[in-house]
């Protein structure tokens, strides 16, 4: 990590998690770098919680329904899947949400000890959504200092996991929002625009390992989204 990122995540881990650490001494404008940066992880969007590829969130679903009429029924483990899988949105359609990492550190520390793990490991394997947990609770042991046995999915750090969070915190709300991939000119003839399919792309592939199917499933959603908005 450079100085500004060091500092953005002390800044979090004091906020958010109370570890009492301070920012270093820096440059007005390296401060002002920071605001920017902190600025842009306060006004990501909330993901929703829903699954991108048809089948899986009809399992989302009944996992949801079933477990609400349970005999031994776990509120908690609920909203933890919830929890992740909002943030499996959020990183398919923008990048990854460090509000939405910290909301799942806080509801471990918060509520963890009423969570049935076991559960929630079967729950995320119905969904093929186990290395997607783990990416995010990796988050949460390599930025926020949580330790591995608080979070009880995460079997393994993802290596990946470092890379793509501190790429995460240099994209702008601009690129979050810029979504089309054709249109039609004046001309009649289609077009698209190259850098942002190319962005949307690569942003898929990134993710690729950790969910392919939800990550494939996501990126053709948006390709024939994009299409059905062609004016005629």
């Amino acid at each position: 990590m450079n100085f500004i990122e060091k500092n953005i995540f002390i800044d979090l881990r004091s906020t958010y998690f109370h570890t009492n650490e301070k920012m270093e001494e820096m440059t007005r404008y390296k401060l002002k770098r920071i605001e920017k940066i902190l600025k842009n992880i306060q006004e990501m969007p909330d993901g929703e919680i829903r699954l991108s590829n048809p089948i899986f969130n009809r399992r989302l679903t009944r996992i949801e329904h079933d477990e609400r009429h349970a005999i031994d029924t776990s509120i908690e483990s609920i909203e933890l899947l919830q929890i992740i899988i909002a943030n499996v949105d959020s990183i398919m359609n923008h990048c990854i949400s460090l509000t939405g990492i910290i909301r799942l550190g806080s509801f471990l520390r918060t509520v963890g000890d009423k969570v049935d793990f076991v559960k929630i490991d079967n729950w995320l394997a119905k969904l093929h959504m186990q290395r997607m947990a783990q990416f995010q609770g990796s988050i949460l042991i390599l930025f926020f200092k949580f330790e591995p046995a608080e979070i009880p999915f995460v079997h393994k750090i993802e290596r990946g996991a470092e890379n793509l969070t501190l790429k995460s915190l240099n994209i702008s709300l601009k690129d979050m929002i810029e979504e089309w991939h054709f249109k039609q000119g004046e001309s009649g003839f289609v077009h698209n625009n190259n850098a942002v399919l190319r962005h949307n792309l690569n942003h898929s592939l990134c993710y690729m390992d950790y969910a392919p199917v939800e990550t494939i499933s996501h990126f053709f959603i948006k390709f024939v989204h994009s299409l059905s908005e062609i004016e005629e």
